[in-house]
């Protein structure tokens, strides 16, 4: 995979982040103190089967796009253990969004042997996750069915305002976009939320042979500093404290967004 981070980077204008956007009043007067929720927010899927061509589902309205640009005002860590290698309609037993503490979040263990589990608990309904999706870990490396891959799915979940849009929507980086979309992080030019970012899909091959669509980024440009400072208040610090609460419930999707 080939991510794009110029040397030279444009700056991108975003007028709604401008101190004096009436925007940026609206959209704090609407939340009136209130936190945002994952479920107020539109996700956005990758598809299946190797597909290239992203589709956005607003308000049942859906359209279909080659690349989503966007402000990355959020960046959150996840990972879900499952009770079994097919939870298409099953609840996950643990979620995490730290990858070092593990809620559980449903008693159907599954093919999960008890015992194996309570080993790795630390407190009320609480796990050591980075233990038990650790490489010497029992759903670690080796673990998946067919003993390719981990067990546990672990992924980034990306908040990406587009430019006109109020709020922003949120793409899951499954496990067979993170080898490459983990360095082009830490390579990004500036803060995450002051970077416009462009996600693609690209046709890749699991493990198994199968096709999935993998995410592939590149850097579109910068904001300005003083916009910067708007979208780290008015989106990046919500959504962070967002992200950063104990799941409550199973606020995952029912299959892993990429299937390498």
């Amino acid at each position: 995979m080939s991510t794009g981070i110029s040397t030279s980077v444009n700056t991108v204008d975003y007028p709604a982040l401008r101190p004096e956007s009436r925007q940026i009043r609206i959209i704090e007067a609407n939340l009136d103190g209130e936190p945002m929720r994952e479920q107020d927010l539109i996700r956005v899927r990758t598809p299946l089967g190797g597909a290239t061509q992203w589709s956005v589902d607003i308000n049942g309205n859906l359209t279909s796009c080659d690349e989503i640009v966007g402000l990355l005002v959020g960046i959150a860590k996840r990972g879900v253990l499952w009770p079994s290698d097919d939870p298409t309609e099953q609840r996950p037993v643990i979620v995490t969004n730290d990858l070092m503490v593990g809620y559980r979040v449903s008693d159907d263990l599954g093919s999960i042997d008890p015992t194996v589990l309570e080993k790795f608990r630390v407190g009320d309904r609480r796990y050591d996750w980075a233990a038990l999706a650790s490489p010497t870990g029992p759903f670690g490396y080796g673990s998946a069915r067919g003993g390719a891959g981990k067990r546990v799915k672990e992924s980034r979940i990306l908040a990406i305002l587009r430019e006109g849009d109020v709020w922003p929507m949120l793409v899951t980086v499954g496990p067979g976009s993170l080898a490459g979309f983990l360095p082009f992080l830490k390579r990004l030019p500036s803060f995450h939320f002051e970077c416009v970012l462009g996600l693609r899909l690209q046709k890749a091959k699991g493990n198994n042979g199968q096709p999935y669509s993998q995410i592939v980024p590149r850097i579109v440009g910068t904001i300005s500093e003083e916009q910067g400072e708007v979208a780290r208040r008015v989106y990046a610090e919500p959504l962070k404290r967002m992200f950063s609460e104990p799941p409550a419930g199973a606020v995952v999707e029912a299959r892993s967004d990429d299937e390498g």
